[in-house]
């Protein structure tokens, strides 16, 4: 179980330009229903921190689509308890896929 949840200035950056992307491109109600994905996500995420799949490259780090074009990417500590959200990742250049 997570007890804090840590935002990376990444993850703070590429979440924000998501939802200005979104908001520009499809309006304010696919920004809602794409916030509520999220925060559902990070929900499960905090119950069940190893249950999607973990990255090649890195320790700890693991992969979950929010919906069909948006991933997260995030890095479980279970020492501390603590989930960091590291990047959003979604409309960006798919050469430099994260994980």
């Amino acid at each position: 179980m997570v007890k804090k949840i840590v935002w990376s200035p990444l993850a703070i950056a590429t979440y924000d330009s998501t939802i200005e992307y979104i908001l520009h491109k499809f309006g304010e109600t696919a920004v809602t229903k794409m916030v509520s994905a999220v925060d559902e996500r990070i929900q499960l995420i905090c119950t069940r921190p190893r249950m999607f799949r973990s990255s090649s490259k890195r320790k700890n780090t693991y992969i979950t689509a929010i919906n069909r074009k948006l991933s997260l990417v995030y890095r479980y500590q279970p020492t501390k308890k603590q989930l960091e959200l590291i990047v959003f990742w979604g409309m960006q250049d798919p050469k430099r896929k994260p994980g």
